[in-house]
């Protein structure tokens, strides 16, 4: 009775694995690749003018005029300046 069962299970399995649908085809597949460009934003110039922030964490001034500039910034008791020409 075991080795009918044994028959049995193994034809069954024999069946399902022998029914699956099989791709004798080789399927072909075109990409097409598309780029695009995108033109690079201008250049954003300065204002000539002076601007002065306050908060918490210190405070910022700053200025230009032309080509010169200068910074100002205060922060937790360190300052630093900077000028540019």
């Amino acid at each position: 009775m075991k080795k009918l069962s044994v028959i049995l299970a193994s034809l069954a399995i024999f069946a399902s694995v022998s029914c699956k649908e099989s791709q004798d085809e080789a399927t072909v597949v075109e990409k097409e690749t598309v780029i695009i460009e995108k033109e690079a934003a201008p250049a954003v110039e300065e204002n000539d003018g002076t601007s002065i922030s306050v908060n918490s964490d210190g405070v910022e001034f700053s200025t230009k005029d032309g080509d010169k500039k200068t910074e100002v910034e205060v922060k937790d008791g360190s300052g630093t300046v900077k000028v540019e020409k």
